[in-house]
């Protein structure tokens, strides 16, 4: 099986305070903090509620990753369709991808933490609830990877041996695509928080903002590489 990674979105600034604290915390973890927000509010309300991962925690118990930087979530954002909200919830406007930075995880990484890990085969938010994993043996068959590693390719990241993802991810007729966008969406989750030193690398669009971010890595005693690489975004 080639080389996964997992890939969060984050707006950037809010990096500082991640790696200051050393982690990002779940929201809905008792450590979790204000932060810039980039998501569907009312998706994320039901994520803490009536979204739940077969232990019983609700999926915003975790914080999520997703097979690849290309998603419908990515896209969404990409056509200006998405709010930034501050911290103390002002809403400064459709959000940029140009201000979105990836972290970058190997789930190998995740698995050995100790903590609780579950993956599905659809985003955790669907109408139709999705099938969870926890096993790491079974990641390589839970995931329609069929789907991410067809052709043409996006988002190879080549000092991570990352091949990159299929650019095609909306529905079709044809058989085996009717569900492509919902899988596309598999994600990954990890209980409490995801610690900055488990990251694998952090990767931005353009350099504007790449020299604030190696000196808040640098301030908080990390040695994560900063990678800029248009091709991981639309």
């Amino acid at each position: 099986m080639p080389k996964r990674y997992l890939f969060r979105m984050t707006y950037y600034k809010n990096l500082k305070a991640f790696l200051a604290n050393g982690a990002e915390f779940a929201k809905d973890s008792p450590d979790g903090r204000p932060r810039y927000r980039i998501s569907f509010e009312e998706i994320v309300a039901r994520r803490g509620t009536v979204f739940r991962v077969p232990s019983g925690y609700s999926v915003n118990e975790f914080v999520p990753f997703y097979f690849s930087p290309s998603t419908k979530m990515a896209y969404s954002i990409h056509t200006k369709n998405v709010p930034l909200r501050t911290p103390d919830d002002q809403n400064l406007g459709p959000a940029s991808m140009d201000d979105v930075a990836y972290m970058v995880v190997d789930p190998e990484v995740l698995f050995r933490s100790g903590r609780e890990c579950w993956f599905t085969d659809q985003a955790c938010n669907s109408a139709i609830t999705p099938a969870y994993e926890s096993d790491p043996g079974n990641l390589s068959q839970h995931v329609a990877w069929p789907l991410f590693d067809e052709y043409p390719r996006m988002a190879t990241i080549p000092q991570l041996g990352y091949g990159g993802v299929c650019q095609y991810q909306h529905d079709r007729d044809a058989l085996g695509y009717q569900q492509r966008s919902k899988q596309r969406m598999a994600e990954f989750l990890v209980k409490d928080h995801l610690r900055m030193d488990e990251l694998s690398a952090i990767v931005l669009k353009t350099d504007v903002h790449r020299a604030q971010v190696e000196a808040w890595i640098r301030r908080a005693g990390f040695s994560i590489p900063v990678f800029v690489n248009p091709g991981c975004y639309f």
